[in-house]
């Protein structure tokens, strides 16, 4: 697992700390925020090492816990969906089953199937087949979520409903991380970061989602930036890395400068900030 996956994993804690009131998700929230956890302390070593992976002992226990809470949220599902929606709380349930299962592909690094896209909204297999492996659980999770909004049986707040939304920024950033081929995993990134600036549709401007989703964006965008670095003299066209570089900087500068209200009043939102910027290759940034 990528530094950059648990650097998020910062915001994504805070944002599901609130609903662990809730006694019938204790379980379920508990076991992702432990994987969380495990993930942060691991996170806090790598800085200090500038080592950007995790041990295979961190990463090992963060998905035993990741699977606990996956399996706590279905089996919660299975048997009291009805008491769940009658408190409203059926969607947010949903919504961790499928952070739980996104956590879980990327520590499993599931590469992308055959048939697989940017910008999917199912799995190759199609609806109604099984998935073949957690990416495809995700994409499963995530069409249920639709379907039952659809049908209006669940309702998802802000915070649930980003994360929603943003979960397919996420499943495409996972793919572009998996790819080689530098104009395939280009093509991964840029869905990434259109999905996730597009999950904060509606979010009040202090929304603090916005801060979570502004960091993964940066990671997509370090990720891509790396990417770029790597595969460069593959490309045929010399004029597509110079784009990408300009497309990149820019994405980024617009990201952070979004954010500006939040960092500029919490000295550790903007260090952890501008630790992605660096990996974007932009230490130093001006907002105008």
């Amino acid at each position: 697992m990528s530094r950059w996956n648990r650097l998020a994993l910062f915001f994504l804690l805070l944002c599901l700390a609130p609903g662990c009131a809730a006694l019938t998700l204790r379980e379920a929230q508990d076991s992702f925020n432990k994987g969380a956890e495990i993930e942060l302390r691991a996170l806090d070593r790598s800085w200090r090492s500038d080592n950007p992976d995790a041990s295979p002992s961190d990463s090992w226990a963060a998905l035993n816990s990741y699977r606990l809470a996956n399996s706590a949220a279905t089996k919660l599902i299975d048997s009291n969906s009805a008491s769940l929606k009658q408190d409203n709380l059926l969607g947010a349930t949903y919504v961790l089953k499928a952070m739980a299962l996104w956590r879980i592909s990327d520590l499993e690094a599931v590469p992308p199937s055959e048939g697989e896209q940017p910008g999917a909204v199912q799995g190759p297999a199609g609806p109604g087949k099984k998935p073949a492996n957690t990416r495809q659980e995700l994409l499963a999770a995530l069409n249920r979520i639709e379907e039952l909004q659809s049908h209006q049986e669940i309702t998802l707040g802000t915070r649930d409903r980003v994360l929603f939304k943003a979960l397919y920024g996420f499943y495409d950033h996972d793919g572009g991380r998996a790819e080689s081929d530098y104009m395939k995993a280009r093509a991964w990134f840029q869905s990434a970061n259109k999905r996730l600036k597009e999950s904060l549709g509606g979010v009040p401007p202090q929304h603090p989602i916005r801060v979570y989703v502004g960091s993964a964006r940066l990671r997509t965008l370090a990720a891509w930036n790396q990417a770029l670095y790597v595969g460069k003299k593959s490309v045929a066209d010399p004029d597509v890395p110079k784009k990408d570089q300009t497309a990149i900087n820019e994405t980024a500068k617009e990201a952070y400068c979004g954010l500006r209200p939040f960092w500029e009043t919490n000295g550790d939102v903007k260090k952890s900030l501008t630790q992605l910027l660096a990996a974007v290759g932009l230490p130093s940034l001006q907002c105008e």
